[in-house]
């Protein structure tokens, strides 16, 4: 997603949003896989939640102009809220799981 991302808007300046959320997906990416547990929950919808929020929450953060009801900047603050929420979310499960 951030290769597509950085090669669309390769002719414009770089937005401080995408790259400080790409190092936050880097990070997530490296707390999940390095840190898993051998199962968070039985329920494996949790799983799911904590890999299928972050992404979308990335691309919120991304590419906000493809959401046409809410202005660009609440776009990007869900997307912050959604990968905050999940990263909070999966540190809980790893100490307390």
């Amino acid at each position: 997603m951030a290769i597509l991302y950085f090669y669309w808007n390769r002719h414009e300046p770089l937005d401080m949003h995408a790259i400080f959320a790409t190092v936050f997906m880097v990070v997530y990416v490296l707390i999940y896989l390095f840190l898993n547990p051998p199962y968070f929950s039985p329920n494996r919808h949790i799983d799911t939640l904590l890999i299928i929020l972050p992404l979308v929450s990335y691309g919120a953060i991304l590419f906000p102009e493809i959401n046409a009801t809410i202005p660009v900047q609440g776009t990007k603050g869900f997307g912050w809220l959604g990968l905050v929420v999940t990263v909070v979310v999966l540190v809980g499960f790893k100490w307390f799981f």
